[in-house]
């Protein structure tokens, strides 16, 4: 990997600027006014207080009794909050900042992220000459962002640091909420800011200087960095910023205050001790796989994105939200900037699986477990039924419903099935008998209890569902609901199978599960693939394709078929009404279908059309390139809105192309396009926890090394069938030369080598 991130225009927008985190503070560089204004951003920044009544306005039996009503927004069942309006409750707030006054205009701007160290060369031109060159980072181990300019008058530029301009009527809420300007303190060069929020929270921002002389002879980069000690032929000014942030209660302020103030005079003093161990904490990220593919662009993306998902997630920082650990300063974040539960939250790990790093999804899994009793006691309160859980759609960390508790969003089924599917994946990919007794069993089985509440039996004998969605399908302005979404459905019947083989693993009885899930009325299908429910096809492009679950996330269906005539069925609707994140989810399903041209041309169309300059997936068609129906609206939201989920999809969809299992049948590089004369993959997972490394030379495959994750048997297949010539277990030569597949029994730690003709 030698790629960089390369910026050379003068980020004027939030959505254009170099940017950099490490699971819990997070930092973009963009131009405000003429400054240098970095975004200084925090998980915990969070507005958790609830605006309007905890209590449903109807239970689901007066929905149910009255769906034309509630489909409408009838203040009398559901609350009428509109999302995109004034009227909003808990969200994730606005990221503070630090701004660099500078002399004069910018002429020029470039920013070169090595992405690799997770590192930005940076070099400004002035229109009157100067020039102003640097380094920037946020470090992997601790909350300090590095902000290192040399230049003519570096050392003299004016340095501010800022909570939030409560006048700005984009933040109009906040002073809605009554919050108070920011407290600034200053002491021995040392600068502290106290931002009040929510009530009784305290976020902390601790910034210091240093002014220090550069020698003008060092390369602009990282690397060169650690070679300035050699080089002081020819010094300059230069300045040295250190910024830290945290948040918690108004009562720990001081001790924040003394802590950051602490931390940020150490990083001064030993940069170089601290700089080691964060370009080692990515160096050991970025060796634990690899895809290499001979398309420029769908390589930078892949490496982008995994850059981004490290930046997000770590195995004690939280779950990644829809713009991350990248909130501006600026504005209120998008759609609350919340935990979005109808795929949205979900996607956003699937890279983490496939690139074998399971252990970046533990916050998902630890936060949605810890909130599991507000889960319950939203079951009780809109469905009357104990050991149960439902999950709002627009989710704040602590369980509790974005915008509000009650709104439409929050009142739908469907998103606990999102989380339940997704909870099978860690224990999938990880194996960890632990957390499937302690997390993943307990909360699946409750999520399984909401439905088994719901049930309803009708004239054919089956138990059905009422009043679901598949997510995002509007029909006549609303969302479709109806009974039997053929998510649901398939969602359900998964879940009671796979619960069936937990049970097995933790010495309970699993048949109960198997017997509900044969009373369940099953997967209707026909001559087109998976409808969207029984009777009623896709009729309409949309963006989420939830009716396909069966082949991705599920991945019980690939390469058959059935995938294939759903797969025809989507593309058949067109794609003027497709948001950012249609294409890219359309090409995991090519992928699996063994699509490769359609795959890589979805992720070619989406990364051409949906990403803004420094790569953050924007919604709508901002920049006019006629893929959409021309609409007033950008999705409710202007083109500085924008979330993180679409791009995720991408490096999901390349590691699809090499490899993915459905069943008992590893499939790899059935997703290749038919121009990819060589290519490579190392060390990506598939369920059961087995490692795949795999190369093709010459349109061909050469070379497959299987580690094994678990003990099974095993199918494993690959494109054109081309014969094997040599089968290696453990390095013993073994049976299957001429073969076109092999089925293996294979048992945890083995290692097979096959080479083919």
């Amino acid at each position: 990997m030698n790629k960089k991130m390369v910026l050379d225009r003068i980020p004027c927008q939030f959505c254009e600027g170099p940017f950099w985190g490490n699971g819990k503070m997070g930092a973009v560089l963009y131009v405000q006014n003429g400054k240098l204004c970095i975004s200084v951003d925090h998980v915990g920044l969070w507005e958790l207080r609830e605006t309007l009544p905890d209590m449903p306005k109807a239970d689901f039996q007066e929905i149910l009794a009255h769906k034309k009503e509630f489909i409408a927004g009838d203040p009398r069942y559901v609350e009428r909050t509109d999302i995109f309006g004034d009227n909003i409750g808990r969200t994730r707030l606005p990221s503070l900042a630090v701004e660099l006054s500078l002399p004069g205009e910018i002429a020029s701007f470039l920013a070169e992220t090595d992405m690799l160290e997770a590192g930005t060369g940076l070099r400004l031109e002035m229109k009157d000459g100067k020039v102003f060159e640097g380094e920037i980072w946020l470090d992997s181990c601790v909350n300090v962002l590095g902000i290192a300019l040399h230049g003519e008058g570096a050392g003299e530029l004016e340095v501010k640091a800022l909570g939030w301009d409560l006048d700005s009527p984009r933040l109009k809420p906040l002073k809605d909420w009554h919050y108070e300007p920011c407290i600034q303190t200053e002491e021995n060069g040392l600068v502290t800011v106290r931002q009040h929020f929510g009530g009784s929270r305290s976020a902390v921002l601790s910034a210091g200087r240093r002014e220090t002389k550069y020698s003008m002879e060092a390369q602009h980069s990282m690397e060169a960095q650690r070679s300035m000690e050699a080089q002081r032929s020819r010094e300059a000014e230069g300045l040295f910023l250190a910024v830290s942030i945290e948040t918690g209660d108004q009562a720990e302020e001081a001790d924040m205050a003394a802590a950051g103030t602490k931390l940020v005079q150490d990083y001064l003093d030993n940069r170089d001790s601290y700089l080691e161990a964060h370009r080692l904490d990515w160096k050991t990220f970025w060796d634990g796989f690899a895809v290499e593919v001979p398309n420029e662009r769908l390589q930078e993306a892949f490496e982008q994105e995994l850059y981004k998902l490290y930046c997000n997630e770590r195995e004690d920082s939280s779950p990644v939200t829809l713009q991350g650990v990248w909130n501006p300063n600026n504005r209120m974040p998008a759609w609350f900037g919340d935990l979005h539960n109808d795929l949205n939250v979900q996607s956003c790990y699937w890279p983490a699986y496939k690139t074998g790093n399971v252990k970046l999804v533990r916050p998902y899994i630890d936060y949605y477990s810890k909130a599991v009793p507000r889960f319950m006691e939203r079951a009780y309160k809109l469905f009357g039924i104990k050991d149960a859980i439902h999950i709002p759609t627009m989710m704040a960390p602590d369980g509790t419903g974005a915008a509000s508790e009650w709104c439409y969003w929050n009142s739908l089924l469907g998103p606990e099935l999102f989380v339940a599917v997704d909870f099978t994946w860690f224990y999938e990919y990880s194996r960890e008998e632990d957390t499937l007794r302690d997390k993943i069993y307990p909360f699946i089985e409750k999520v399984l209890h909401l439905y088994q509440g719901i049930a309803i039996e009708k004239e054919d004998g089956c138990l059905h569902i009422p009043f679901t969605t598949s997510p995002e399908v509007d029909r006549d302005g609303h969302m479709l609901l109806a009974d039997d979404a053929t998510f649901t459905l398939s969602c359900l019947h998964y879940l009671c199978r796979k619960m069936n083989g937990y049970a097995q693993k933790l010495q309970l009885d699993g048949a109960p599960w198997l017997a509900w899930s044969d009373r369940l009325v099953p997967v209707k299908t026909n001559e087109k693939g998976l409808p969207v429910y029984a009777g009623v096809d896709v009729f309409a492009s949309h963006r989420h394709f939830c009716h396909l679950y069966p082949i991705y996330p599920l991945c019980e269906e690939a390469h058959n078929e059935l995938a294939q005539c759903s797969l025809d069925t989507a593309i058949n609707q067109g794609f003027l009404e497709f948001a950012a994140f249609s294409c890219p989810y359309l090409g995991i399903m090519a992928a699996r279908c063994g699509r490769g041209n359609m795959s890589r041309t979805m992720l070619e169309l989406y990364c051409m059309v949906f990403r803004s300059r420094n790569s953050f997936t924007v919604n709508g068609d901002p920049y006019q390139n006629g893929i959409l129906r021309i609409s007033d609206t950008n999705a409710g939201e202007s083109s500085d809105a924008f979330t993180l989920e679409s791009g995720f999809f991408i490096p999901t969809a390349l590691c699809e192309m090499f490899v993915h299992r459905a069943k008992d049948t590893i499939w790899v590089q059935m997703g290749m396009p038919d121009e990819w004369k060589a290519c490579s993959c190392r060390e990506l997972a598939v369920e059961g926890g087995h490692r795949i490394t795999s190369e093709r030379e010459d349109y061909s495959i050469r070379r497959i090394l299987l580690k094994a994750g678990c003990e099974e048997t095993l199918t494993l297949r690959w494109k054109d069938d081309t014969p094997v010539k040599r089968v290696m277990r453990n390095g013993t030569e073994m049976e299957g030369c001429g073969q076109k597949s092999l089925a293996l029994e294979v048992l945890p730690g083995e290692e097979y080598v096959i080479e083919f003709e």
